[in-house]
């Protein structure tokens, strides 16, 4: 058995080294069964699906015998009411990487025996008050809830909600915390900005400094006496004294 590489599909089937093999020429390898082909297209069942691919990028095909082929064969030779045969053949199938033959295969044994475990435990059914029901509905039936893809109980779900409103309240005090440093950083930034313009504005204006105190009132003498000046006293003439 080996793996080949398929191009224009999402998954790896190993299939048997007699399947039909398409080579391309981009360098990709189609392994499977092919299932239509005329001149302009060849379609590929890959067990997981269908590939079709133009025959312009098609270098050569290999015709053979594919695990496809041999389910084929088997899913024939078996009666509806088989049950053992069908869940055979899904195991059968399932190992070889063909999960939607695996998944027909166990579906007709469960159309002729609805409770067979093996098929249900296959297909992902539940066994809830002794009936088997979907995955989804015997999780919900448990009391399950779907988060983010995934089932878990409503305890996890309520305390991942609680670590996220935690971690939702931290980033908010995060982001108020970095938005005060960041004011604080502007508001010390332009009181520096104001004391740079006073400084300026100061260094500008003329010194008033070493000009005599009435430089700012007009013309004034040009220099001051140093020598005393002689006052001549006041005499008051008396009434009736001749001069």
């Amino acid at each position: 058995m080996r793996t080949w590489v398929v191009v224009l599909a999402t998954s790896l089937l190993p299939l048997s080294a007699a399947a039909d093999e398409v080579f391309l020429k981009s360098g990709g390898q189609l392994s499977g069964r092919i299932v239509r082909r005329d001149a302009s297209m060849i379609e590929v069942d890959i067990g997981a699906g269908q590939i079709t691919v133009p025959v312009s990028s098609v270098v050569r095909i290999e015709e053979g015998r594919s695990a496809l082929h041999e389910f084929q064969d088997r899913a024939g030779k078996l009666a509806p009411g088989d049950v053992e045969g069908w869940v055979a053949l899904g195991d059968w199938a399932s190992s070889r990487g063909l999960g939607t033959q695996a998944r027909e295969a166990y579906t007709r044994a469960l159309s002729a025996s609805p409770n067979d475990s093996r098929a249900n435990t296959a297909l992902g059914n539940v066994q809830v008050n002794g009936r088997w029901v979907g995955e989804e509905e015997g999780y919900r039936a448990r009391g399950y809830v779907r988060f983010e893809g995934e089932w878990i109980t409503p305890a996890e779900h309520e305390a991942i909600l609680r670590e996220r409103s935690v971690e939702a309240d931290q980033e908010r005090v995060r982001q108020a915390e970095a938005r005060a440093q960041e004011a604080e950083v502007r508001a010390q930034e332009a009181e520096s900005r104001a004391q740079e313009a006073e400084a300026k504005a100061a260094e500008s204006q003329p010194s008033s400094e070493g000009l005599p105190l009435w430089y700012g009132w007009g013309v004034g003498p040009v220099s001051w006496t140093t020598n005393s000046i002689a006052m001549q006293p006041i005499v008051t003439p008396r009434m009736g004294v001749p001069r």
